[in-house]
């Protein structure tokens, strides 16, 4: 069964999306995490209460998480692309990619069903999970087989 993937500069498209979506929707996260650092290095016993609302106050929760949407339509696009080169071989180290990744997603949900029941994580942790891994592996099958 062939599937229609997109054309090569789709990869492009579908990368910058995720970088400027994804850049966007951890800002906060990533200014708290830095203002906690940079204080703890500093000596400073009293963590930070003020937490940055940069991005959330700008944007709004119901963008920010359209934002998020974005990011994983923008790694979804980057996954259906064409290589520059497609064929039956990229088809199969592809398909071998969502293998892998589908068994290694399953891994980690039962290793955290098991270790932490009241674990409360959204769907969009899963979702990033497995296509960071997807994208992982299959480049790193493509550079060891070819």
């Amino acid at each position: 069964m062939k599937i229609q993937i997109l054309p090569n500069w789709c990869k492009k498209l579908g990368l910058i999306l995720f970088l400027i979506t994804s850049f966007i929707t951890s800002g906060d996260a990533a200014i708290n995490g830095y203002n906690h650092g940079y204080n703890a290095g500093r000596g400073y016993s009293q963590v930070i209460k003020n937490k940055s609302t940069l991005f959330l106050s700008y944007f709004g929760e119901n963008f920010l998480h359209i934002f998020d949407i974005l990011a994983i339509i923008g790694i979804l696009i980057y996954m259906l692309s064409k290589e520059k080169v497609e064929d039956d071989y990229i088809n199969k180290l592809r398909l071998e990619s969502y293998q892998l990744t589908a068994i290694i997603g399953l891994i980690i949900s039962i290793l955290l069903y098991v270790f932490s029941k009241d674990l409360k994580l959204t769907l969009d942790y899963f979702i990033y999970l497995y296509l960071w891994f997807y994208i992982i592996i299959f480049s790193i099958k493509k550079r060891i087989d070819l």
